[in-house]
């Protein structure tokens, strides 16, 4: 009964050595490889930000300037369409006066 005590407290004993030991072997450091890795994507992500509000602010000016343009389209078909109403009545564009016939 004794041995087999002795042999579960040895094999509990050694399997704790050996989990302590091959937890203790790892290495919780960064290297400098890593850390020169994290510092290239850290200024990656920035300039990819910066190049996204820069977008961003183009796309809103480029926006607003074809709004403009739309208007400018519409107002200019509206002087159009007015013109060509104009010409399609042109001997009598004002229809309140009448020449007096001779």
């Amino acid at each position: 009964m004794q041995k087999r005590k002795f042999f579960s407290v040895a094999t509990i004993g050694s399997m704790a050595i050996a989990c302590a030991l091959f937890l203790g072997s790892c290495s919780n450091k960064i290297t400098e490889e890593q850390l020169k890795q994290i510092k290239e994507l850290r200024s990656q992500e920035k300039s990819l930000t910066e190049n996204i509000s820069k977008k961003k602010d183009e796309k809103t000016k480029l926006e607003a300037e074809l709004n403009a343009r739309k208007s400018d389209l519409k107002k200019c078909e509206d002087e159009n369409n007015l013109i060509k109403q104009k010409l399609a009545t042109w001997p009598d564009i004002w229809p309140d006066w009448k020449p007096e016939q001779k």
